[in-house]
């Protein structure tokens, strides 16, 4: 186990799978105390028995429920002691184009992907500026600084992340609080196993996917929670309001 982290307490949303259990992870490899979140109770206890050491609670919740937000916000300060660190990873994606997206929809994705980012870091405000060296982890998407066909709903949601996390780091700054996001590219997680299953031909799409990145690999959940580290940690103490991107390459052509 690494040091890097030492003493750091985080709230990770989206905490049982994906990217939110990889960052996660490594953040409790590096010596943080974690406490989980999600909707699925039986994600949170696999979850945390994975990280016995470090994995503090867990508790049930909808990002997209400010009652639920409070109550489990509240519970990981009981728990943890405090807050240093927030990451949101609750999310979700969805194909739609301006053709056939609903208004349904689209106000799914941004309450999920807008709304609960928002209320998850507003209801932390008080306790990371209390901590007086904080840290705000947002997960993004590629997605919202590239143009991808059939993903409407996802990318105005993702970008408006973006946003909000460039605004979000101003109102903290001189607070003691960063900001960051993290925008990866396909990651190959439970969740992109189980959308890649659902198209025609999953083997030719997987193919393609892959080829978009000049690196020829797509992202494994890993990468996203070595980024988070760093985000989370001390080593990016001077960096604020920025959008770390994590792709292969694929947006540099």
């Amino acid at each position: 186990m690494g040091e890097r982290m030492a003493g750091r307490r985080a709230l990770v949303w989206g905490g049982g799978t994906g990217l939110g259990f990889a960052c996660a992870e490594a953040m409790a490899a590096e010596g943080a105390r974690v406490f989980l979140t999600g909707r699925r109770a039986d994600k949170l206890a696999d979850a945390c028995a994975r990280l016995p050491e470090a994995c503090a609670a867990v508790a049930t919740g909808d990002i997209t429920r400010e009652e639920d937000v409070v109550r489990v916000t509240r519970a990981a300060q009981d728990f943890l002691g405090g807050l240093d660190v927030v990451v949101t990873s609750s999310g979700t994606s969805a194909r739609g184009s301006i053709f056939n997206a609903t208004a349904e929809d689209f106000r799914r994705l941004i309450d999920l992907n807008v709304t609960g980012t928002f209320l998850a870091v507003r209801h932390a405000a008080e306790a990371l500026v209390a901590s007086g060296d904080a840290a705000v982890v947002c997960i993004a998407s590629t997605t919202a600084i590239t143009a991808m066909r059939e993903r409407v709903a996802y990318a105005a949601s993702k970008a408006a992340v973006l946003g909000m996390v460039r605004a979000m780091a101003l109102d903290f700054a001189g607070k003691g609080v960063r900001v960051n996001a993290i925008s990866p590219s396909l990651v190959m997680t439970e969740l992109a196993h189980e959308i890649l299953s659902r198209e025609a031909d999953p083997k030719a799409t997987l193919a393609a996917r892959k080829a978009q990145h000049p690196m020829g690999r797509l992202g494994e959940p890993a990468d996203v929670g070595r980024a988070c580290v760093y985000l989370a940690s001390s080593e990016s103490g001077w960096m604020t309001g920025q959008n770390v991107v994590l792709d292969g390459g694929m947006t540099i052509i």
